[in-house]
């Protein structure tokens, strides 16, 4: 667990921090580098403001003789540093692997010896690496040279870039090769009775929950391959998991001890400071935790052994031959040398990749890969750029997916443009926007920081990609017989079409229900009654602002909703229509805002009621908001970097306040290096820094630690990241009973509520939730028409057997949004 950083006397550290006079954009006489950028922290949309002490007291305290160490042990104790797609991986300039070239031959089946020997270019030494497929093998050239001494055994080394390319141009033109390109370093782009599902929002806002409804037992035979970093062992994932394979051709970025082999465990150690992100683990469970057995999260298809993990991504990241060989094998495709796949894939998720030109080789696997009835899933990318040079977005036949946030729109990173097919949710660590006290990121499955078996949220393209391709696989659950084109087609005709955007949104965000009943043989009726559906029971605020609500037809003909506004505080919510008229199996936006007027400081709450006419559904949202709290507190930044023996080193000048009065924005004066850049929030006010309850963050944020390279007299630009609140691996679940019998407040636990009365009959255990979080297991949902919010037991609606997993004497109330609560 990450530990607190005290920050005594820091302020005598730094001379004048915030003076930026001296900052020019590109001062080539100075000796240092400049960086610049903007903090971003949290937003909690139902928390109160903390108060705590003013950072002033700092300048009356000693120094930090201890720095360093404080900082070495702070970051050493965070043990797992999470990540979603790194920046630099196919840029040749940082990326090239020299000497490594993907040859593809025109004869299939040769061996290692005929290869190299067909490629063999005068003047260099051939090592045949791997093979990727029949005909694609990966070759490294050097450069022979004798010993000194007449006699000498002759030696080798790396070639130069400028050499690799005079090899690549020769190798190209030999009779035989089809295709030769160079090899680059790719790296990882982080309604069931599952305790933490009520945290997963991300379903609900694609639609997820009604397409769970449309039974498909056959998922069970639909094998999805995760092409990533491997897989941990997870009690979520253990029963779910086939038996793969580790591609990595370099024992050395294996970091196993050995090469290709057929163990896909994840061994971490693939982060800037040794960390490890578990990527592939995270990907795997939103694709497919195991689902309905009252451990954990959800996962997107829910049961069968069907997940297959290919590990392509070491501690090094990942090279594009083993991708290419990931393809080839989880698809069925022949990779000599290495087992034969017995369980091909059907979708293969790839939440991979950065910056680079399409790759021939790749298209080559690719293609091969969607002839034998694979159907590839990929990210967009992290950037905040144009998909035009995202690899392997820019490939073709792919699907390739965006990232969306809470409201359903682009969220800050998404990559975007014309590549992009369809729209998924990835998160926003930096918001909580449905107030349930936790970070809008996606929540799946990961080791702790100790190793154990944990769960933890995530933000990325990474994320959003296997929410798609678990889609892709309850589509193909319908009917096996659609191909890539049909698959896409489906996707972008279905998607909600309000998270389009100007820059490049695809079709908008995936509808899970409605793209999955168009899979099945009829489609949707068009004759079904009309059905309401909404994508959250909650919405937060703070302050003066609107959020968007997502109104969905789950059925036939033109679905009509009335929409208003209940509760004591109803006068301070409105929304933009108080009726809405939606299509079949269709959506439609609800503008909701919230305008205090002369309310005074505190938490509120209101309630939206929506009724479907002519027994469409009805349904309830929990409008929360919070006046007049304020959380300007300034930060502290850290600029952190690894010394020759690997130790996390500080300089004084890199460490600074960041002033909230200037709108968390720096600009600093670095000695150039590579540094990991951290920040916090002293939200506590105990004068400790990265402790639990401060808001914490890394660059590139929370979810994907990498360095950033400061260049003497330039300027490095947009440093921005969020912080979000921390917490360490110590259990801070409410010890709140939610759904037992009372008669007392005191047996509800801590801060427990009994509500008694004919209304709850026995009694019932619950908390007040417009300020706090409700217990995992529950949901937060107003019980007097908006006044207060309670915590109620979550439970699955069914029309067969009404109480489900209620107590005696309570049943499951449907809440409008694939989910219900236990209620009398």
């Amino acid at each position: 667990m990450l530990r607190r950083l005290a920050l005594l006397g820091l302020l005598g550290l730094v001379a004048c921090p915030g003076d930026k006079s001296n900052d020019d954009d590109d001062d080539t006489t100075s000796t240092k580098g400049t960086v610049t950028g903007t903090l971003q922290p949290f937003q909690a949309g139902s928390a109160a403001a903390s108060a705590g002490a003013s950072l002033e007291a700092f300048f009356s305290l000693p120094g930090a003789k201890d720095l360093s160490r404080k900082v070495s042990s702070a970051l050493a104790a965070r043990g797992v540093w999470r990540t979603g797609i790194p920046s630099k991986p196919l840029t040749h300039e940082a990326s090239l692997l020299t000497g490594e070239l993907i040859v593809h031959f025109d004869t299939p089946g040769l061996s290692a010896e005929e290869a190299v020997a067909q490629a063999r270019v005068a003047g260099y030494h051939v090592v045949h690496q791997a093979f990727l497929s029949d005909t694609q093998h990966l070759l490294r050239y050097e450069v022979s040279q004798p010993q000194a001494m007449s006699g000498g055994t002759p030696t080798v080394r790396a070639l130069t870039e400028a050499e690799h390319v005079r090899v690549l141009h020769q190798v190209q033109a030999v009779p035989g090769v089809r295709n030769a390109e160079s090899n680059v370093r790719v790296h990882a782009l982080a309604v069931p009775n599952d305790p933490l599902y009520s945290r997963q929002w991300h379903y609900k806002n694609m639609n997820l929950p009604a397409a769970w409804d449309l039974n498909t037992p056959a998922i069970e035979s639909i094998v999805i391959a995760v092409v990533d970093t491997g897989i941990t062992v997870h009690p979520d994932l253990n029963s779910r998991v086939l038996t793969g394979v580790d591609l990595i051709s370099s024992s050395a970025n294996a970091g196993d001890g050995d090469g290709v082999d057929a163990d896909p465990t994840d061994n971490g150690k693939d982060l800037p400071n040794g960390g490890s992100s578990y990527h592939g683990t995270h990907v795997a469970g939103t694709i497919g935790a195991a689902s309905n057995n009252g451990v954990g999260v959800a996962g997107v298809t829910w049961s069968g052994r069907n997940i297959l993990p290919v590990r392509v991504l070491g501690t090094q990241g990942g090279s594009l031959a083993d991708i290419i060989a990931g393809v080839t094998w989880a698809s069925g495709g022949s990779v000599p040398g290495v087992r034969a796949n017995t369980t091909p894939a059907r979708v293969i998720n790839m939440s991979l990749g950065g910056n680079g030109s399409p790759s021939a080789e790749m298209q080559t696997a690719i293609n091969a890969a969607t002839a034998r009835g694979a159907i590839l899933v990929v990210a967009a990318g992290n950037e905040n750029a144009n998909t035009s040079t995202s690899f392997p977005c820019n490939q073709q036949n792919v699907i390739c997916v965006g990232a969306v946030r809470f409201n359903g729109k682009r969220a800050s990173y998404s990559n975007f443009g014309t590549a992009v097919d369809i729209m998924a949710t990835g998160g926003q660590t930096s918001e909580d926007r449905n107030g349930d006290g936790f970070p809008d990121g996606v929540l799946s499955t990961l080791p702790n920081s100790s190793n154990q078996p944990s769960y933890d949220w995530y933000q990325g393209t990474s994320m959003a990609t296997p929410h798609v391709a678990g889609i892709v696989a309850l589509m193909l659950a319908q009917d096996p017989n659609l191909t890539v084109t049909d698959v896409e087609g489906i996707l972008r005709d279905t998607a909600d079409t309000t998270s389009q955007c100007s820059e490049g949104c695809g079709a908008g965000l995936v509808d899970a229900y409605a793209a999955v009943l168009r899979a099945k043989p009829g489609g949707g009726d068009p004759n079904a009654a009309p059905k309401l559906a909404i994508s959250t029971t909650q919405l937060s605020f703070t302050g003066t602002a609107s959020q968007a609500l997502t109104v969905r037809n789950n059925g036939g003909g033109t679905l009509q909703v009335g929409v208003t506004v209940s509760g004591t505080n109803a006068s301070a919510v409105s929304v933009s229509s108080s009726s809405l008229s939606i299509p079949a199996y269709k959506s439609g936006s609800l503008n909701v805002s919230v305008t205090p007027g002369s309310l005074p400081a505190g938490s509120y709450v209101a309630q939206l009621d929506l009724a479907g006419a002519s027994g469409a559904g009805n349904a309830q949202v929990l409008v929360k908001f919070r006046v007049g709290a304020s959380d300007e507190k300034d930060a502290y930044i850290a600029f952190a970097y690894l010394d020759a023996a690997g130790e996390v080193q500080i300089d004084d000048e890199g460490i600074a306040p960041v002033s909230a009065s200037g709108g968390y924005n720096y600009s600093l004066k670095m000695t150039p290096r590579d540094y990991l850049v951290l920040a916090s929030i002293d939200d506590t006010g105990e004068g400790n820094y990265f402790d639990d309850g401060d808001r914490v963050g890394f660059w590139r944020d929370t979810t994907q630690v990498e360095t950033v390279p400061v260049t003497k007299g330039k300027t490095t630009s947009g440093i921005s990241f969020t912080l979000v609140p921390y917490q360490s691996d110590d259990d801070h679940t409410p010890t709140t009973t939610v759904g037992g019998a009372c008669t007392t407040n005191g047996e509800c636990g801590t801060g427990g509520q009994c509500l008694t009365g004919t209304s709850f009959p026995g009694g019932y255990c619950t908390q007040s939730c417009v300020t706090d979080s409700c217990p995992s297991g529950s949901a937060c949902y107003s019980n007097d028409q908006g006044a207060t919010a309670y915590c109620f037991v979550s439970c699955t609606p069914s029309g067969s057997n009404p109480q489900g997993t209620c107590r005696t004497g309570y049943r499951c109330v449907s809440d409008g949004a694939g989910s219900g609560a236990c209620l009398p």
